[in-house]
């Protein structure tokens, strides 16, 4: 039996617009699970004094505290910083190489010698598509067969 691509997902083959629309569903759903989550987490932040410590420590007499005004905004604009200066030094480490180019082909010989297998093994498995190999004790493939794909039916 011939091997069948569709047994294997392959989510980049699907156009992009149908992605992003997944895409959105799957986050409007995971929003909808968090929001039926906050009651609880509201309630147990409540027993557990979470209000009340925010009101002692930040807004004591309903005022807000001229540190926390500027210092809030400062540690958010140096985080920001700091992850843009990451991804740019990234960036500059990773430019000068392309690691989406074409890979060079493996001679048979050298996956026989690495697998341990003899050199008709290696010949064969490069021909075949979906493989098992039979191994031995010292996990040295010894021989190799092409197992039955079961078919999706339609539906």
């Amino acid at each position: 039996m011939k091997y069948d691509s569709r047994l294997i997902r392959k989510p980049y083959a699907q156009p992009r617009l149908k992605r992003a629309a997944w895409g959105f569903v799957t986050a409007a759903f995971w929003g909808l699970y968090i929001y039926l989550w906050l009651p609880l987490v509201t309630l147990i932040l409540w027993l557990l004094g979470v209000r009340t410590a925010f009101f002692e420590l930040y807004t004591r007499q309903h005022q807000v505290e001229p540190f926390l005004i500027v210092a809030i905004p400062a540690m958010a604009a140096l985080c920001a910083l700091l992850l843009i200066g990451w991804a740019e030094y990234n960036r500059w480490r990773f430019a000068r190489q392309d690691r989406r180019s074409p890979q060079d082909d493996v001679r048979v010989d050298e996956v026989a010698q690495r697998l341990g297998a003899d050199l008709a093994l290696a010949q064969r498995l490069g021909q075949s598509k979906v493989t098992l190999l039979h191994m031995n004790e010292q996990a040295i493939p010894e021989s190799m067969s092409t197992p039955a794909l079961v078919v999706p039916a339609a539906g």
